[in-house]
């Protein structure tokens, strides 16, 4: 049950962005409209969303956590390679190296350790890597002239329409019932909505692949927010791989001329 509640609740993840969305669409007055072409194009971003969700959750049931999610956050690497193999950008020496630093810092941070390598555990998290590095890479191609809030809008519509049709299949609403357990939920969905909507948001300003290692930041945040709230310890070589993770954004940052 709790594999098929998963979809469930990433639905709602999905479904909470896309009210967020409409808002902001009728706030500004956006109209819902696009060149059919761009609209498609949407739709093969939200299934890319779709695939990257259930290749992640899919992992972590045959990986230790930790290096499930390690092997997905290889999608900064490719992320990079994919765009200059496209022509968008030439990979410097220094990215190179900066993304290297920031993945090490990352399995510092993540206190990976050697365990028994399940090859489809494997195969599924490099996998949802491959599918976020291409909701990535494709979102400025497939809909190059829809409103950054417009296409965000139809990609989440798309992935929360598939999440509500599975779920109503299985038949897998799976909502907690202690009181504690709803307000997590509730938290996490709202959290992940704002996230995932500003990232797409921000996409077109930052470009793929400072996008992708700017969200190597997201295992660092998580990592000290549970030490400020629920009293889990760090130690001192999470500490410094936190450490490099943010060096490495900040340097790539201030390296890079502002768009």
């Amino acid at each position: 049950m709790h594999g098929r509640a998963a979809g469930f609740h990433r639905g709602l993840d999905a479904g909470a962005a896309v009210v967020i969305l409409f808002v902001l669409l009728a706030a500004r007055r956006i109209p819902f409209r696009g060149p059919p072409r761009e609209l498609r194009g949407t739709i093969v971003l939200g299934l890319c969303v779709v695939v990257q969700t259930l290749l992640i959750q899919f992992a972590v049931k045959r990986l230790p956590v930790t290096l499930a999610i390690l092997v997905f956050y290889t999608y900064p690497l490719l992320t990079a390679a994919a765009t200059s193999l496209l022509g968008d950008h030439r990979l410097t020496p220094g990215r190179v190296i900066t993304l290297l630093l920031a993945f090490g810092g990352l399995t510092l941070v993540l206190g990976v350790e050697a365990a028994t390598i399940d090859l489809v555990g494997l195969a599924a998290a490099f996998g949802a890597s491959i599918a976020f590095t291409s909701a990535l890479i494709l979102t400025p191609r497939l809909a190059p002239s829809l409103a950054a809030p417009l296409r965000t809008f139809l990609m989440l519509a798309t992935a929360a329409s598939v999440f509500a049709i599975a779920t109503v299949a299985a038949d897998a609403f799976a909502l907690p019932e202690a009181p504690e357990a709803l307000a997590g939920l509730a938290g996490l969905v709202l959290f992940y909505a704002c996230g995932f909507v500003a990232l797409f948001l921000l996409l077109p300003r930052l470009g793929a692949v400072q996008s992708a290692l700017i969200l190597n930041l997201e295992p660092v945040a998580v990592a000290v927010i549970a030490w400020l709230t629920i009293g889990e310890t760090l130690s001192l070589v999470q500490c410094v791989g936190a450490g490099i993770v943010v060096a490495t954004v900040l340097a790539d940052r201030l390296r890079t001329p502002a768009s």
